[in-house]
């Protein structure tokens, strides 16, 4: 058995026969997304403390090129040593089908960027993995990419 996603398409499962050498699919993962639109992910990067680069990701409304004026959710993944990845997630789909700019920031103490990354996660110090999540707000409000006033923090 296999999956195919990407990040505006939730996946399909499909069989392979080893045999017949014959891929057949089998059906979709999210049968309910069959027919709405999903949002495209763009990595993104952003200065925080102590010059250094965050990369995220950044989910806008399904055909909207710019998040000008709209409010933002900025999704923190859970506990350190986890990360997001470029990819189908729910949760961002969700919130940009209901107008939110999302940005998922990879801040440091996620995994998959180094022992020197990972070293500053929640376990050593909170204040440089929440402050570099509030940076990516600060980001996303500095460059007028999103309604300052209207943000949250989710994770």
């Amino acid at each position: 058995m296999l999956a195919a996603s990407s990040h505006d398409h939730p996946g399909q499962y499909f069989q392979f026969d080893k045999k017949t050498r014959r891929l057949d699919g089998i059906g979709p993962a999210r049968p309910q997304l069959e027919s709405v639109a999903l949002a495209k992910v763009k990595a993104v990067r952003y200065a925080a403390a102590g010059g250094v680069e965050m990369p995220g990701y950044l989910t806008l409304r399904p055909g909207r090129e710019t998040a000008r004026g709209l409010p933002a959710v900025l999704l923190a993944h859970g506990r350190p040593s986890a990360r997001d990845e470029w990819g189908f997630d729910w949760l961002a789909q969700f919130h940009a089908h209901k107008g939110y700019a999302v940005l998922q920031p990879n801040n440091r103490g996620s995994a998959g960027y180094g022992d020197a990354w990972l070293a500053q996660n929640g376990f050593r110090s909170w204040r440089t993995s929440v402050g570099d999540i509030t940076v990516g707000a600060k980001w996303l409000a500095a460059h007028g990419v999103v309604d300052p006033k209207r943000m949250a923090i989710v994770g």
